[in-house]
């Protein structure tokens, strides 16, 4: 019998320890996917526009997008897509097609930004700001945007009141 309780106090701890292993990372899917999701499960997309090159963009990755809160938050209450809002690749979003349709050879280091981006964020102030996070409904409905680089409460506390 004792041997049984001391083995019983060995292997438990280790059940409930290997129970629920915290996510790392944001669960990031495709545009396509985060539509078909948002529709199918009634559950809003979050779009994370970024640039290359943008260091509020790169500060918010790093710092922001992979604190536990975060993660957890994105996770269980939106679908989260990452677009590049300067891509000159073409985006099909809501059966539409969008183009980046500023000529490279114009500007190689233009800010010109994506069609996409534009149709789906509004100017603050008369100024589009990087990153920007667009909350969008199942019914492709804009519900809410983010401009600029947020802090990680800042953040948590505005999608908590956009999911």
């Amino acid at each position: 019998m004792h041997k049984f309780l001391i083995l019983c106090l060995t292997i438990l701890p280790l059940f409930s320890f290997s129970q629920g292993a915290p996510v790392k990372t944001v669960d990031w899917v495709t545009l396509a996917e985060g539509e078909k999701y948002s529709e199918k499960y009634g559950k809003n997309m979050l779009i994370f526009f970024y640039r290359d090159n943008c260091d509020f963009c790169m500060r918010m990755k790093k710092e922001v997008l992979t604190d536990p809160q975060v993660i957890r938050l994105i996770n269980e209450n939106f679908f989260p897509v990452m677009l590049n809002g300067k891509t000159k690749k073409p985006i099909t979003y809501n059966g539409k097609k969008y183009i980046n349709d500023a000529p490279i050879e114009e500007d190689p280091n233009s800010t010109w930004r994506h069609n996409l981006f534009f149709d789906l964020v509004e100017p603050t102030g008369g100024n589009f700001y990087w990153p920007t996070i667009v909350i969008i409904n199942g019914k492709d409905k804009k519900v809410g945007q983010l401009p600029g680089f947020k802090t990680k409460p800042q953040l948590l506390r505005s999608l908590n009141k956009l999911k």
